[in-house]
């Protein structure tokens, strides 16, 4: 780092004011914060990161006494007395977060990354944004946010995670948005003057930035605040409702003893009591249910006799009426009685809000209540309603009116605290702060808050109005703070990770931009070379095609050749034995054909990744036998020694891809033999057994034409000979050691070759099997008499391909009936029934695939197998033709030993289903 300042004085100013502007900055924009005091930005923390970048861990202290001094006077205001000293670990932990922060960002800057805005490279302008801006701000929001939650009430450990990511957030955009500007405003004031490129743009893009952060998280905030105020109307109207059924079931109850004793002519205090407990275990909130005689005051004696006799003498009429002319009502039974023994022989009619509740005219259709009381039963007392319903005698033949014949009260106690915190639990109450008044009391009869602290909104009330059995009670609401920052918090963490994901683009691509002129020339002469290298492998390219489509050319007309020539000869003669050694011939340049095809086709899986290996048993004695077969054979035909040395004398079974270790041991010994012309060619196996697998080690050796060294690092590219020149001696496509190349890898094997011009080559092979088990490999064997039986339908749109199945069918003596398309086979099948259809996938009017398809809505796989019959051989033909409803695949050229096989399967299948 190579900043200096203009002066002694302009490096103490910057000092001071850096940490000035850490406080201030903070203040400012607690404006807009969250009702949780989670900033949306924190432009602070850009002010921490350029402090540490300019002077390391000595700007540390100004970090650490500017954070505690905001985050003071933010949660406890300017008076500087401590509560705990919790309070005093909270803040500083915060500040810590805050300085720890500060120096890893800076010190990444210091002695790796160096001035944003003269970035070295790129890579350095992503690493800023990535681990400067954003990665290594999760040290001030993990620390700060645990002091938070461990320390003050108003963050809730339920949202930590959410008010970490917040915290994380606002400091990444306060770092990328204001660091770029800060230096800028340095640059222009304290530091000697730097060669900062596009001043103006800088300035405009971090302002605009700043600007839009501030304004669209203020306005989003606002909107939260909206959407809080409009949920906590609708939320007083729903505790107004669910408080309405809940004190109407308060009523219910009380009704409900009446109506039980009200049927009753007689009742006494057993059958009161379990009553009252019934309604009690049903209704959790009563308090207590007692019954009231209503008597005239001349029969006061006769009702303390009732007393004395039930009670022992323990229970004295109490309560004197407030009017000579008053009946009274005396509580005659309580449950629980213990718990309420003193209400027992209690005037009601001596307490004026009783008296109001009693000779209210409404009582006779629905229970009436006192204002709420104080339960003095209960330590410390908690506040109830007295709810009274009435009693008629039974005998009454009057209307029910206030004056009827009443002969008592059933009266139920209701705790208010248990009938209101049921309804908490059944709305999102605790989401705000609420308080209930009874009548025009001022103080809170039940509240969910501290009442020495006013509520958090205290300044935005919500209120309403609960009438009930002639009372009035009022309900007060107001929102926490931490309900209307959680209301939307998904939403605003998506917003504030959608500003941030912008910002750092926006400042890479600002900052990717002041780079640009720095590093245009080089960027010129880069792209110049690259677009040099890119040529010469266009070229390279270009050549080894032209190359390999003169390879291809030669290598196809030449079997081509034999079997059009042999062809045509065939129509010249009529000798029997001169045609069968024409056949022999057509067959073999066929063959080899089909070869160089298969070559092709296998390059082209490997490279796309769609050749899939097969893991079976197999007998690697029986494998060495074949190819020892086949090259004892084609050796002789040259005059060469062939020679197979092998260490296996009796079957080993190993697990692994018998078909293409076989394909790359033929690949490697007929090349030995086609470029050896004398001596020998030998092919040496040494299998070596481990505790878990077969290390199987092949050599292959020639004393042929050899290959020069210059050859040897390319001999396994693809398309790649020693001589590749179309009139060279020896044939081939090139592609056989890549095949064999890739194949080797595939299996987790090793291929390489040793070489010398003119002496002979040597290719070792070796790879690792898992031991398989022992099973009888011999292909089985068909009847031809049993394929016989069937009944075919061929679809074959082309003449050739007629002739051949026709004949092959005719060979086996098979009934069949021939289509040139797939609408002809479908139409057929469904007048007709047959066996098997033979299907080719390529046909006009309509083709295999429709054709299959269609016939797969009439008749199942069971019913009439389908056999593609086609020259679409990738895997993802057969699966796809497999998927569309073929039985099973089989591959153009035909084979008639696997048409056989196949036929035989299906005729044994065709046998199974007649005889069930």
């Amino acid at each position: 780092m190579h900043i200096q300042f203009r002066s002694p004085i302009h490096h103490l100013l910057a000092y001071i004011g850096l940490a000035l502007g850490y406080f201030g900055f903070g203040k400012l924009f607690t404006l807009i914060a969250f009702q949780d005091q989670v900033l949306p930005i924190w432009l602070p923390a850009g002010i921490a990161l350029v402090g540490s970048y300019l002077w390391g861990w000595r700007f540390a202290p100004a970090i650490f006494i500017a954070s505690v001094l905001f985050n003071w006077t933010t949660y406890f205001g300017l008076k500087p007395h401590i509560h705990s000293y919790s309070d005093i670990l909270q803040v500083s932990m915060v500040a810590t977060g805050a300085v720890v922060q500060g120096l890893i960002g800076g010190y990444l800057m210091r002695f790796w990354l160096g001035d944003p805005l003269l970035m070295r490279s790129r890579k350095n302008i992503a690493y800023y944004v990535l681990l400067v801006g954003i990665i290594a701000n999760v040290a001030s929001a993990n620390i700060g946010m645990l002091a938070l939650s461990l320390f003050n009430p108003l963050y809730a450990f339920s949202q930590h995670w959410q008010n970490v990511i917040a915290w994380w957030l606002g400091d990444s955009l306060g770092i990328l948005i204001f660091t770029p500007l800060l230096l800028m405003l340095l640059n222009l004031t304290v530091f000697e003057p730097r060669n900062y490129q596009h001043k103006r743009i800088i300035l405009a893009t971090c302002s605009i930035l700043l600007l839009s952060v501030t304004a669209t998280t203020y306005l989003y905030n606002q909107g939260n605040l909206k959407a809080a105020q409009r949920e906590a109307q609708r939320e007083v109207n729903i505790i107004e409702n669910v408080v309405l059924r809940h004190v109407n079931l308060s009523m219910l109850a009380v009704q409900g003893v009446a109506a039980k004793l009200q049927s009753l002519p007689q009742f006494d205090q057993a059958k009161f009591m379990q009553i009252a407990e019934q309604q009690r275990a049903r209704y959790p909130f009563l308090f207590a249910v007692s019954w009231g005689q209503r008597i005239a005051q001349s029969h006061a004696n006769d009702l303390q006799s009732e007393l004395n006799v039930l009670y022992r003498n323990e229970v004295k009429l109490h309560g004197l009426p407030l009017n000579q002319r008053d009946p009274m009502v005396v509580v005659k039974y309580v449950s629980p009685q213990a718990e309420n023994f003193a209400s027992l022989g209690f005037n009601i009619y001596s307490r004026a809000n009783r008296k109001a509740a009693l000779e209210d005219p409404e009582i006779i259709l629905q229970p009436r209540a006192t204002n709420v009381v104080k339960l003095v039963q209960t330590h410390p007392t908690k506040p109830a309603y007295v709810l009274f319903s009435p009693v008629f005698r039974q005998n009454a033949t009057t209307p029910q009116t206030i004056n009827a014949d009443i002969v008592g009260y059933a009266i139920g106690v209701v705790q208010t605290d248990v009938l209101l915190t049921s309804v908490l639990k059944t709305t999102l109450g605790n989401n705000y702060d609420l308080a209930f008044y009874d009548g025009n009391s001022e103080t809170p009869f039940f509240s969910n808050y501290d009442l020495a602290q006013k509520p958090y909104n205290a300044d935005t009330h919500y209120n309403t109005q609960i009438h009930f059995a002639g009372q009035t009670w009022r309900l007060t609401l107001a929102i926490k703070d931490s309900y209307i920052s959680n209301l939307n918090h998904q939403q605003t963490i998506w917003l504030l990770t959608i500003q941030l994901s912008i910002c750092a683009l926006i400042t890479f691509i600002v900052l990717l931009y002041n780079y640009q002129n720095i590093a245009l020339n080089h960027l010129v002469a880069a792209r110049t070379e690259s677009l040099n290298v890119a040529l010469q492998d266009a070229q390279k390219a270009n050549h080894a095609k032209s190359r390999f489509l003169a390879n291809m050319s030669h290598e196809i007309r030449t079997p081509l050749n034999a079997v059009i020539g042999f062809a045509s000869l065939a129509n010249t003669t009529q000798s029997v034995d001169t045609l069968k050694k024409y056949v022999t011939n057509i067959d073999m340049a066929a063959k080899t054909l089909l070869g160089l095809v298969n070559d092709i086709l296998d390059i082209t899986k490997i490279e796309s990744n769609k050749l899939h290996l097969e893991r079976r048993d197999f007998d690697l004695q029986q494998l060495l036998t074949r190819v020892d077969s086949l090259f004892a054979t084609s050796a002789k035909e040259k005059n060469l020694q062939w020679r197979l040395h092998s260490n296996v004398e009796h079957a080993v079974w190993l697990k692994g891809d018998e078909l293409r270790i076989e394909q790359i041991l033929i690949n490697l010994c007929s090349n030995a033999i086609k470029f050896t012309d004398s001596g020998q060619v030998g092919l040496h196996c040494e299998v070596t057994e481990s505790q878990s697998d077969y290390r199987v080690q092949f050599i292959i050796s020639d004393s042929g034409i050899g290959i020069d060294a210059t050859h040897l690092a390319h001999i396994f590219a693809p398309f790649v000979q020693a001589d590749d020149s179309t009139s060279r001696r020896f044939g081939g496509t090139g592609l056989g050691l890549a095949i064999c190349k890739e194949l080797s890898d595939m299996m987790g094997g090793n291929l390489s070759v040793e070489s010398q011009l003119d002496v002979g080559s040597q290719f070792h092979f070796s790879l690792r099997c898992p031991f398989g088990e022992a099973h009888s490999n011999q292909l089985p064997d068909f009847d031809e008499t049993n394929i016989a039986t069937l009944s075919i339908l061929v679809a074959e749109d082309n003449p050739v391909n007629q002739i051949v199945i026709k004949s092959m069918l005719d060979s086996f003596g098979i009934s069949y009936q021939l289509v040139d398309n797939g609408q002809q086979a479908v139409a057929l099948a469904q007048q007709q029934s047959f066996d098997l259809i033979l299907m080719d996938c390529q046909m006009p009017v309509l083709d295999g695939y429709q054709a299959t398809t269609t016939l797969r809505q009439q008749f199942d796989q069971q019913t009439l197998p389908i056999v593609a019959l086609t020259a679409d051989v990738m895997p993802e033909d057969k699966a796809y033709a497999l998927a569309i409803g073929f039985n099973s695949h089989l591959a153009k050229p035909l084979d008639r030993d696997k048409l056989g096989a196949c036929l035989a399967h299906y005729a044994k299948t065709c046998s199974k289903n007649s005889s069930a």
